[in-house]
């Protein structure tokens, strides 16, 4: 098999180590109880890129649901130390502060909770780096990204119509998981968008034995970022003909098998349709554009 060497993102899912997450999703406020507004987003690999003024300095912040944290990017870490892990377990300590104003367009969040560390291999590929939006921020908002046309509208109104469909979710310490149905068997799947994956699954999985059986995948070599910096590493690549969340089919999904934690879907799933993060209901609803 053919091996590829790229450079890719992969954020992570934060994970604090013995704290107390609740209390961070809780912490801070917005500056208004009515708010909307609406604007374009770039990307790289996928990952969505939104323009964030933080303290009165514009710099362009990553939108991940995996993170449990709001983290900041700060050559020297400020403020009590924590530890965190990323989604392929890797260790590192980091800094926390409380940020009096971060504000996404005319929509202010006031007081968020945020780690802080300087983060290398990372950095260097988004322009003018602030760090990653994390679930403080996501959990006091509604959410539709328009994937296809790159946009996103954030308000405390609901967003959508009837014709979204509806997914059901759960949540596990301010992380979204759904499930997925593949080959008729049900896997639980974190909601990562902080990932430029489709699919990734855990390589020792039995799911990721099925999957090798039933597809051709090809052996890949790349670059990721997760907690820590780059590192390369080895994994499998290949389309999964059909999965279902839902009654919705997804249809020749890009799946990588690879170290990570637990199964996660990212960007690149939803690349067709509009994704409504509904915080108001605690749930998802999608609608395919085309």
């Amino acid at each position: 098999m053919k091996t590829h060497k790229l450079l890719s993102i992969l954020l992570m899912t934060v994970l604090l180590t013995g704290c107390s997450t609740p209390k961070f999703l809780k912490q801070g406020h917005m500056a208004s109880k009515s708010f909307y507004y609406k604007t374009n987003f770039s990307t790289i690999k996928t990952l969505i890129v939104l323009p964030v003024e933080i303290n009165g300095i514009n710099r362009n912040f990553l939108f991940d649901t995996g993170a449990e944290v709001t983290l900041l990017q700060r050559d020297t870490t400020k403020g009590k130390i924590e530890k965190i892990n990323g989604s392929t377990n890797r260790k590192t300590n980091v800094g926390s502060e409380t940020i009096q104003s971060m504000k996404i367009g005319t929509v202010e969040f006031v007081d968020t909770y945020a780690m802080n560390a300087n983060l290398i291999g990372l950095k260097e590929q988004v322009p003018n780096f602030g760090g990653l939006i994390g679930q403080p921020m996501i959990s006091k908002a509604n959410w539709l990204i328009d994937y296809p046309n790159k946009s996103i509208e954030i308000s405390d109104k609901h967003l959508i119509d009837s014709t979204y469909k509806p997914v059901e979710i759960r949540q596990k310490k301010g992380a979204t998981y759904i499930t997925l149905i593949i080959n008729g068997a049900k896997y639980p799947a974190l909601i990562d968008l902080g990932s430029s994956s489709a699919l990734a699954i855990p390589e020792n999985s039995e799911l990721a034995k099925q999957m090798l059986e039933k597809y051709d995948f090809q052996e890949n070599e790349r670059e990721i970022y997760s907690i820590g910096g780059l590192q390369k590493t080895k994994e499998k690549v290949g389309n999964i003909k059909s999965i279902y969340l839902n009654d919705i089919e997804f249809k020749n999904v890009k799946a990588t098998i690879r170290h990570t934690s637990e199964i996660r879907i990212g960007n690149d799933f939803f690349k067709d349709y509009i994704v409504y993060i509904d915080n108001s209901n605690s749930n998802y609803s999608l609608k395919k554009t085309n």
